[in-house]
């Protein structure tokens, strides 16, 4: 008997649209065609060597090296007048930040996820995470634009030592 398939592990056949590929983002990236995604949510590596209070890493978190190829393999991908919402360090902003401008992404937004729990505590307690709005081209404007403010339940990182609570991300669907 088989072990059981993991969810980096599990390729969709179902749907081609829903699929989850797993490997090297920027080498999967550029084997798809461009101008075929329609929205790209993305909650990459900071770059700061993150380490949870139960010892968990996460891999890659000690470079920035794969930003640009990363971001100018999204850009390509998003058909024109996309958008792309990026998580970030905010340690890190000028790595990512040159990444976006150099891939042709126009900043046009920031979104800030307000948490009830202090995620880390050194001069500030952060109560907060970090995403910016980034456009390829010219969206049309949203009807009903949703808030920069989005309030994060905790999730309990059981799947993932930085994890994202999907209730968070979902207003993200009404944009065009």
């Amino acid at each position: 008997m088989s072990a059981p398939a993991t969810p980096s592990s599990v390729v969709s056949e179902a749907a081609p649209r829903n699929r989850i590929i797993h490997g090297d983002c920027v080498d999967v990236m550029a084997g798809l065609p461009p101008n075929s995604v329609d929205f790209i949510l993305t909650d990459p590596p900071y770059g700061v060597g993150y380490r949870s209070r139960d010892g968990r890493t996460i891999l890659n978190d000690d470079r920035l090296d794969w930003t640009r190829p990363a971001y100018a393999q999204m850009h390509r991908l998003l058909k024109p007048g996309s958008f792309c919402v990026s998580f970030y360090g905010w340690n890190a902003i000028a790595d990512f930040s040159a990444a976006w401008r150099e891939a042709g992404f126009r900043v046009v937004g920031h979104i800030v996820f307000r948490k009830r729990f202090a995620s880390s505590t050194r001069y500030l307690r952060h109560y907060h995470e970090n995403a910016f709005l980034l456009a390829k081209g010219r969206p049309a404007r949203p009807v009903w634009p949703i808030p920069d403010v989005i309030d994060f339940e905790y999730s309990g990182n059981r799947l993932h030592p930085t994890e994202k609570p999907v209730s968070a991300l979902t207003p993200f669907d009404v944009l065009p």
